[in-house]
């Protein structure tokens, strides 16, 4: 058996989150045992009781901030303790987690990164980077075009990178919305989407950031109600862009008709309420949700960014638009919308597409990377 410690300095829980916990959970028991340290923070409650709902042992650190020194010694402490084989590092942005670097004892502990969101960074914060890369023994990125990007500003990861796509549990997905009803339905789309029987439900699931282009898609969707009077536009989730978000909506004069929702936990049955899925990410490193909405039959309109294109085949398993454009993204939704066999053709050609991307793929990607290091 070897001992695995996750850990992340995250302060939000997101995409990144979930697909650790998914990872975790998918690993097999019988070789691996796996625990996880993350820092204190309010907003990772209910992630971490997930962890120790699922057998995993979750160890908190106390600090403030993601700049708070004392990360450094409690780490020190953690590793002390848990004497794990190997850390798995979860790279949130590319400045993530630079006090694990300096806490772990490479003589004893071999160190797997994955980057969720590299971007370029200068300064103090690319030398402090480039320390951390000579200590990782390899890196995983979740999408080719990380990958690309990652060669291109830090060629000395060559010969020790890959690319392990994201993956969704499609049994456990499944399962979720087996015995979903019209009467819930009926619920999440009256109480969640405030919407009547007959409209049509555009669904963004994203962080309220501006990355995710929540903006553009707002703009569009003035366009598109323009044409399609009985539409909803609903985007589920929380961020730092709320304020900003909820000035737009007023300004454009749709209160009535977009719903900030909020984070929700149903996912799966969220998806399963709406009609469209449209992501119109600015950046986005891979885009697990849109596996999410191919699982749950759902038609896709998305960016063509970074990792996107390599889950979302253009014209086949969904359309695809330029980032920011949001007048080309109003045309495509009304597109979209007007051609009900067009629909239909995306929706059962995503949920084919999304068998590409199960789990087990990920897990035996992942495992390879572990055995061979701790050879």
């Amino acid at each position: 058996m070897k001992k695995i410690l996750f850990y992340t300095d995250t302060p939000i829980h997101g995409g990144a989150e979930r697909h650790m916990l998914q990872l975790a959970r998918h690993l097999p028991k019988t070789k691996y045992t796996i625990e996880l340290a993350c820092s204190n923070y309010k907003q990772l409650s209910g992630w971490t009781k997930s962890w120790m709902n699922a057998g995993f042992k979750v160890h908190r650190l106390n600090v403030a901030h993601k700049h708070d020194p004392r990360t450094l010694f409690q780490l020190k402490k953690i590793l002390k303790s848990t004497e794990p084989d190997l850390v798995h590092l979860h790279l949130w942005n590319p400045g993530g987690c630079r006090y694990a670097f300096g806490a772990i004892d490479k003589r004893s502990t071999k160190i797997v990164s994955t980057e969720h969101d590299p971007f370029p960074i200068s300064g103090l914060k690319k030398s402090v980077k480039k320390k951390g890369l000579k200590k990782t023994d390899h890196t995983i990125t979740v999408s080719d075009a990380n990958k690309e990007l990652m060669l291109k500003l830090y060629p000395e990861v060559k010969g020790k990178i890959s690319t392990v796509h994201n993956g969704i549990d499609l049994n456990q997905f499944d399962q979720s919305i087996i015995r979903f009803s019209t009467q819930a339905k009926d619920k999440i789309r009256d109480k969640i989407f405030h919407a009547a029987h007959d409209e049509f439900i555009i669904l963004t699931i994203a962080e309220l950031h501006p990355r995710k282009g929540l903006n553009y898609l707002i703009e569009a969707f003035k366009m598109v109600q323009e044409q399609k009077t009985k539409t909803k536009l609903v985007i589920v989730g929380k961020g730092p862009q709320k304020a900003k978000l909820e000035k737009l909506i007023k300004k454009l004069e749709l209160s009535d008709s977009v719903v900030l929702a909020g984070h929700q936990d149903d996912i799966p049955q969220i998806l399963k309420s709406a009609d469209l899925f449209v992501l119109p990410s600015v950046k986005e490193a891979f885009g697990l949700v849109l596996l999410e909405a191919m699982a749950a039959q759902l038609p896709i309109i998305a960016t063509e960014v970074g990792g996107i294109p390599e889950i979302v085949q253009n014209r086949k398993s969904g359309e695809l638009v330029p980032p920011q454009d949001y007048e080309m993204l109003a045309d495509k939704i009304v597109a979209v919308m007007s051609n009900n066999a067009l629909m239909q053709k995306l929706a059962y050609m995503g949920h084919h597409r999304v068998k590409t991307f199960d789990v087990t793929e990920m897990v035996r990607k992942t495992e390879n990377i572990y055995d061979t290091i701790l050879k």
